[in-house]
């Protein structure tokens, strides 16, 4: 005979059913809206069937100039995410201040959106893809610093020690101890944030920060719904590209 179910899991049940209920009526969400979405959105959408490749050399040129913005991106994440990683580990962190410093520090940078950072650069340095590389590198360190100061933090304290009974200094015990500890962790933290900072370098430019996705907003505002759909299908291939770069580079390293 099969148990029955905790009373608490009906609770959690009717809440998540509530919350649905009410979600649906602050959003003006009903049968009428649904049947005038499907009704509505087939057409809508069917005006971005046929691309226009009149412009796709400099369209190639623009997401190329994406391709780089979210590569630099990375370079500045890795650039910031070392040193911070060291500092936002407890077991290394030479003090509890700098520890928790730098925990702060990463929380801040994950908490603030890539667009809000590019737009505040925009506003600092003047329009262009180093505002959406600049960006990108900022918010992905919050998340690459953190996972890896987690991972230093889960290496056995005996790793540690051994080195430390070398009478190896600060220095040489992250030298050889931490980081070649953690380094397949490091190489495939590194693929997966390279691959989301150019996904993510493809909507910058929405504020402004260079790359396809200026073009990709004027076809939008201006109704250029072919000239958008081929934006669309270069913005995908070019994913799907580095998708299956990122798979081959993780499969050669495990």
């Amino acid at each position: 005979m099969k148990p029955r179910p905790k009373s608490h899991v009906w609770w959690i049940t009717g809440l998540i059913a509530l919350a649905g209920v009410l979600g649906s009526a602050s959003l003006g969400l009903n049968l009428g809206t649904l049947n005038s979405i499907l009704n509505e959105g087939g057409p809508a959408l069917s005006r971005y069937s046929q691309p226009d490749w009149q412009d796709l050399p400099r369209l190639i040129g623009r997401l190329g100039e994406t391709l780089v913005v979210g590569i630099w991106g990375t370079v500045i994440n890795l650039f910031l995410a070392v040193p911070l990683t060291i500092f936002a580990a407890r077991n290394l962190a030479p003090n509890r201040f700098a520890f928790r410093g730098s925990r702060e520090l990463l929380n801040v940078f994950r908490a603030l959106p890539d667009a809000l950072i590019a737009l505040l650069f925009t506003q600092g340095i003047g329009l262009g893809p180093m505002a959406g590389a600049l960006a990108i590198g900022i918010h992905s360190t919050g998340f690459v610093a953190k996972a890896l100061a987690d991972a230093m933090e889960r290496v056995p304290e005996g790793t540690y020690e051994g080195v430390r009974a070398c009478g190896a200094t600060r220095f040489q015990v992250i030298r050889f101890a931490a980081w070649p500890s953690i380094g397949r962790e490091f190489a495939s933290t590194t693929l997966y944030i390279a691959d989301r900072n150019i996904r993510v370098a493809t909507t910058l430019g929405v504020v402004g920060a260079g790359g396809i996705g200026v073009d990709l907003l004027t076809s939008l505002r201006t109704f250029n719904t072919g000239r958008a759909a081929t934006i669309m299908v270069l913005i995908v291939g070019l994913i799907l590209i580095v998708d299956v770069i990122s798979n081959q580079i993780q499969r050669r390293l495990q």
